[in-house]
C-alpha cells in the first residue's frame, strides 16, 4: 500500500477540471461478433516477457517474439507476458490465438471501456478492470487479464502503469511469487489496481476537507462549482467501484481450478479493499452533497442579511423622499439665511454632483466591506 501510493502523484486540485468521458470502443453496427478493430488513435505494442521459476530464478525479455513464448511455457513454471498498446490487431488476434482465449474476450480486448468484470473459461480465467494513469491520476484505462495456473496475459491500452511494486517484487526475488502459481501473480497485479485508488480517493477527501473550512470561512460561486465537479467525479468512480467489487466477489466465490483456496484467501483482502474504497467514495459524495446545501444556505442567509438592511434604510428614508418631494425643496433664501443657502453657491452644482459621487463610492466601499459585492 505504502509502494502503490508512490505510484500515483498526489497535486492538489484547484480550478476547473478537465471533464473525463469513458469511450467504450464498438465494432460497427452489424459486424459478426468476435470481429477485431483497433481504435485508429491507440498506441503501437510493446511485448514484455517476465519468466519466474519456482527456484526464483527469473528473467525479463523485451520486445519477444511469439515464437519465443512457446519456448518459455515449456521451460518455465510461470510467465507473464505484457502487451502494452492495442495499435496492432493482428498480434492481439496471434496472442489470443497461441493461449487459447476465446474471439469474444479478444473483441473485448481491443474494445476498451468494458465494464469491469470477470468470466470463468475451460482453461483460464479472463478478467476486465480500470486502471488509474500513473501519470494522471484522473485518467482511466482498460487492463485486460487472462491467467491460469501456468501463466499471466495482461492487455494494456497505453505505457504507465501501477504494476511497478509487482515487478520489484518480482526483481527482488519474492517467495509467494515463485513458490505460488501463476494465479497468486494475477492477484498481485488485480490487488495493485484496487489499492492504486486509494491515494485518489484520500486526495479528494483532503480537498473536500479545505474547500469545507473555505465554505465555512466565507462561501464563493467558485467553490459551488469545485464541488459539483468533484462530486461528478466521485460519481464517476463509484460507477467503477461497484461493478469492479462485484467482479473481485465472483472470484473470490468462485470454484474454479484456475485459482487455488490460498490465492481466494488473498483475494478476500482485495475485495475488502474494494468495499473500503466504495465507502469512502460515498462518504465523499455526502459530504459533497452536504457542503453544496450548506453552501446555498449560506448565500441565502447572507442575501436575506442584505435584503433586510436594504429594507431598513429604504424604509427610513422614504418618507423623508415623500416629504422632500411633496415640498419640492423650493424655499426661499430670500426670506431666510437657513432656506438652502446651497443655492447661492458659486460652485453649487458641481458640489452637488461631487457629493453624491463621494456617497456612492462611499456605499460601494462599505458593501465590498461587508462582503456584499464579493471578495478580493
Amino acid at each position: 500500500m505504502a509502494e502503490l501510493s508512490e505510484t500515483i502523484d498526489k497535486k492538489p486540485r484547484r480550478g476547473r477540471r478537465k471533464k473525463r468521458k469513458d469511450v467504450i470502443r464498438r465494432a460497427p453496427v452489424g459486424a459478426a461478433p468476435g470481429t477485431l478493430i483497433a481504435d485508429p488513435d491507440a498506441h503501437p505494442p510493446e511485448l514484455t516477457l517476465r519468466t519466474l521459476g519456482d527456484d526464483g530464478q527469473h528473467e525479463v525479455i523485451r520486445n519477444v517474439d511469439l515464437s519465443d513464448i512457446v519456448g518459455a511455457r515449456r521451460e518455465w513454471s510461470k510467465i507473464w507476458l505484457d502487451c502494452t498498446g492495442l495499435a496492432n490487431v493482428e498480434l492481439v488476434d496471434r496472442i489470443g490465438e497461441a493461449f487459447g482465449f476465446h474471439p469474444l474476450a479478444r473483441e473485448d480486448v481491443l474494445n476498451v471501456g468494458q465494464r469491469p468484470k470477470v468470466e470463468f473459461h475451460e482453461d483460464h480465467v479472463f478478467v476486465v478492470l480500470p486502471m488509474l494513469d500513473r501519470r494522471h491520476e484522473a485518467s482511466r484505462e482498460q487492463v485486460s487479464i487472462f491467467f491460469n495456473r501456468n501463466y499471466v496475459v495482461t492487455f494494456q491500452e497505453r505505457p504507465g502503469d501501477v504494476f511497478d511494486p509487482v515487478r520489484k517484487r518480482i526483481d527482488a526475488g519474492g517467495k509467494r511469487l515463485f513458490e505460488r502459481d501463476a494465479d497468486y501473480l494475477a492477484y498481485a497485479l488485480i490487488d495493485a489496481i484496487v489499492d492504486a485508488y486509494f491515494p485518489l480517493l484520500e486526495d479528494r477527501s483532503e480537498e473536500i476537507d479545505l474547500i469545507e473550512d473555505e465554505v465555512l470561512e466565507y462561501a464563493e460561486q467558485d467553490q459551488l462549482t469545485r464541488m459539483y465537479e468533484m462530486r461528478r467525479e466521485v460519481r464517476q468512480l463509484q460507477r467503477t467501484l461497484w461493478p469492479m467489487r462485484d467482479a473481485i466477489a465472483a472470484l473470490v466465490r468462485t470454484d474454479s481450478d484456475h485459482l487455488s483456496d490460498d490465492t481466494q484467501r488473498f483475494l478476500t483482502d482485495t475485495q475488502d479493499h474494494a468495499i473500503q474504497l466504495l465507502e469512502m467514495s460515498e462518504t465523499s459524495r455526502d459530504t459533497l452533497t452536504g457542503l453544496i446545501e450548506l453552501h446555498m444556505s449560506l448565500a441565502s442567509a447572507r442575501t436575506n442579511e442584505v435584503v433586510n438592511l436594504l429594507t431598513i434604510v429604504s424604509t427610513i428614508f422614504i418618507p423623508l423622499g415623500f416629504l422632500a418631494g411633496l415640498w419640492g425643496m423650493n424655499f426661499n433664501p430670500d426670506v431666510s439665511p437657513w432656506n438652502m443657502p446651497e443655492l447661492s453657491l458659486y460652485f453649487g452644482y458641481p458640489t452637488a454632483l461631487g457629493l453624491m459621487l463621494v456617497v456612492a463610492l462611499g456605499l460601494i466601499w462599505y458593501f465590498r466591506r461587508k462582503g456584499w459585492l464579493g471578495r478580493d
